[in-house]
């Protein structure tokens, strides 16, 4: 029997690509609307900002695009207020876990089976959704980058303290700065800070370069999510290529990693997270 199970999080226990798409473009039509801005302008100063932070889901980007500072000065938050209502009510609407993953994570915790996170995302907007979610009670470890730095006027989106934001169940650790996936090291190093060792812990993830390669690098048995890699739309990726905080070198690697063949997951979850029950030897 497997004993530890180490689960990305975006595109495996929710659509976090549906998300951001809908968040962003609804905030943006907002933005546009208010502003008149070129939209390949805000578009290309929203990836600098992106580039800048390291991550897409930089919440300050509004107030810190050049163009709307220039236009609006002091008083950006003011004027984008609407926008950024806009991004929390598609917010609302579209976060929410794969069917099956509340019921699966409940069965394997009961089993025994230490629940482990590793992802990408910034500490504060995967905090974030694991409250939300219902994740937090659920998943015994959270490993992430820590939060990007904060703009002085932080405290006009974030006004509750900061102990608000914190996981009340799970324990969040953090992944050194910098280093990303596919890291075999970070994964093994939070394998082994963990107490287990390679042959009785199971990676799941969607990704296929990121988590899948990574997983078969550090010679841990890799799942690959594929319900959470199918549901990826042209549309969306589109725009999310067209902002991200991706460098072209990333892109080309995880381009070549998606050739058919070029890489074989041990195991496949076809359409649920709830498949992972059976691959845990439970």
């Amino acid at each position: 029997m497997k004993k530890l199970l180490i689960t990305d999080v975006d595109n495996t226990l929710f659509d976090w690509q549906r998300l951001w798409y809908e968040s962003f473009s609804a905030m943006s039509r907002k933005a546009l609307d208010i502003s008149g801005m070129d939209p390949e302008l805000f578009y290309a100063e929203c990836s600098q900002l992106h580039q800048k932070h390291g991550t897409s889901e930089y919440a300050f980007v509004l107030t810190e695009l050049p163009s709307l500072k220039r236009l609006y000065g002091a008083d950006v938050m003011n004027v984008m207020q609407p926008a950024i209502d806009s991004f929390r009510e598609a917010r609302r609407e579209y976060l929410k876990p794969y069917p099956g993953v509340h019921a699966a994570l409940d069965f394997l915790r009961k089993a025994g089976i230490t629940v482990a996170a590793f992802t990408e995302s910034k500490a504060f907007y995967t905090s974030y959704r694991f409250r939300k979610l219902g994740l937090d009670e659920r998943i015994d470890f959270l490993y992430s980058p820590v939060d990007h730095a904060l703009p002085d006027d932080a405290s006009s989106i974030r006004k509750y303290s900061p102990e608000t934001y914190e996981l009340k169940y799970t324990r969040h650790r953090f992944t050194p700065e910098g280093e990303y996936k596919p890291n075999p090291h970070i994964l093994l190093s939070i394998v082994d800070e963990l107490g287990f060792d390679i042959e009785s812990t199971v990676y799941v993830g969607d990704n296929l370069w990121k988590d899948v390669f990574m997983a078969q690098q550090a010679q841990v048995t890799s799942v690959h999510a594929a319900y959470g890699a199918a549901q990826h739309r042209a549309e969306e990726y589109d725009l999310l290529k067209k902002v991200t905080h991706w460098t072209p070198e990333m892109v080309a690697r995880e381009r070549e990693a998606l050739r058919p063949g070029a890489v074989t997951p041990t195991y496949v979850l076809r359409d649920s997270f709830d498949e992972i029950i059976k691959i845990m030897e439970i």
